[in-house]
């Protein structure tokens, strides 16, 4: 899981801790003459220095005070080393080559340029505000990268609990619940209900699916296989039928049995595809879902970003279920998801099991991608 960009992150952060930590152990300069490069053939002997105001003055000391800084900071490969605290102070040439690094690592890894940009900014002023341990450079490089991807993640965690959302309504007797599960062909929708089923279930609540994709071949089959295994009833109809039907039937079979939700399946449908997202509109309108939930996969790259805005524009969307983490070698989908959807991740799918899923945090995430030192 997320092994390509984890490796590469590792790789980039322990070069450059190397490189960072070598430059430090390097004699240092103290003073500025031997800091600005000629300085020291142009120093003048101290008593040339009490000339008379009518001396022209060197174009050496006609150079304002900000200038010499700058050029002993350039001298210096732009690094201030503390040598009696062990510590370095890394410079603006440093940062934005090393950050630079971590920019390019994150595009190759699926990351959209947007969240690449605001990782790096975050990075940036991080390495720059402070001084490093020389002795203890690489583990903090890994916990300010960490720092820097958890900040654009944790906006994801701030969405509704289904468990918690459904026992609620369950207390306040506002029953039964509807969950709405939208997405394309082929990112695990139908299992991930199943998933959800499966979940639910494990904390005492009942589950109903409704069989609303009535599109696909073997849809129905399908559905009803995954209801089997995880032991809920199904409300199914034929092929053709209408998807929105089969949900009203569905609530009314969970009115009258008194199960706590239904969870409702539908045809998986590209932004697109204008039929299928009136389709949906139709059956959004009729169930009144108390919660709609988009299913992605992680390894759909950038255009996932784009789906989902296109279904957001048609329909409530109130949380994301990132599926297939498992097949994720590079892992920016799921990070450019948690900081640019503006719709919360609710579960992510780590696995062909029922119950490989697991509540969203950045942290299961970033253990994954750059582990704390």
């Amino acid at each position: 899981m997320f092994d390509r960009l984890k490796k590469r992150l590792s790789d980039a952060i322990k070069g450059f801790a190397k490189s960072e930590e070598a430059s430090a152990e390097e004699p240092q300069e103290t003073s500025e003459a031997a800091a600005v490069p000629g300085a020291a053939e142009e120093a003048e002997p101290q008593e040339k220095l009490k000339a008379p105001e009518t001396k022209a003055k060197s174009s050496h000391e006609e150079k304002p005070q900000k200038q010499v800084e700058e050029n002993i900071r350039i001298s210096l490969g732009t690094r201030i080393k503390g040598s009696l605290l062990g510590n370095v102070q890394l410079g603006e040439r440093e940062v934005d080559d090393f950050v630079q690094n971590i920019k390019v690592l994150l595009l190759e890894s699926d990351v959209s340029f947007e969240t690449a940009e605001s990782i790096s900014e975050s990075l940036r002023e991080r390495l720059l505000e402070g001084r490093i341990g020389a002795k203890d450079m690489k583990s903090r490089l890994v916990e300010l990268v960490r720092a820097s991807l958890e900040e654009v993640m944790k906006s994801s965690a701030s969405g509704p609990n289904v468990v918690e959302f459904v026992k609620a309504r369950k207390a306040a007797g506002q029953l039964p619940v509807r969950i709405l599960f939208l997405g394309p062909n082929g990112t695990g929708k139908t299992t991930t209900m199943a998933k959800v089923a499966k979940l639910l279930s494990s904390e005492g609540i009942s589950t109903v699916f409704s069989a609303s994709d009535t599109f696909r071949a073997a849809a129905i089959e399908q559905s009803e296989y995954h209801a089997k295994k995880v032991g809920v009833p199904i409300i199914k109809s034929t092929y053709g039928a209408d998807p929105a039907s089969v949900a009203f039937d569905a609530i009314k079979y969970a009115t009258a049995h008194g199960i706590d939700a239904v969870l409702i399946d539908t045809a998986g449908r590209q932004e697109t595809n204008r039929n299928l997202l009136r389709e949906v509109e139709k059956m959004y309108r009729v169930a009144k879902p108390d919660m709609t939930i988009y299913v992605a996969e992680s390894t759909g790259g950038n255009a996932v970003l784009g789906q989902i805005g296109e279904f957001s524009k048609s329909i409530k969307v109130d949380g994301i279920i990132l599926t297939k983490l498992d097949c994720d070698a590079k892992g920016g989908n799921a990070i450019s998801i948690a900081h640019s959807a503006g719709i919360p991740i609710l579960f992510l799918g780590t696995g062909e099991s029922y119950d490989d899923i697991v509540p969203y945090s950045p942290d299961f995430i970033l253990d994954r991608i750059i582990p704390a030192a």
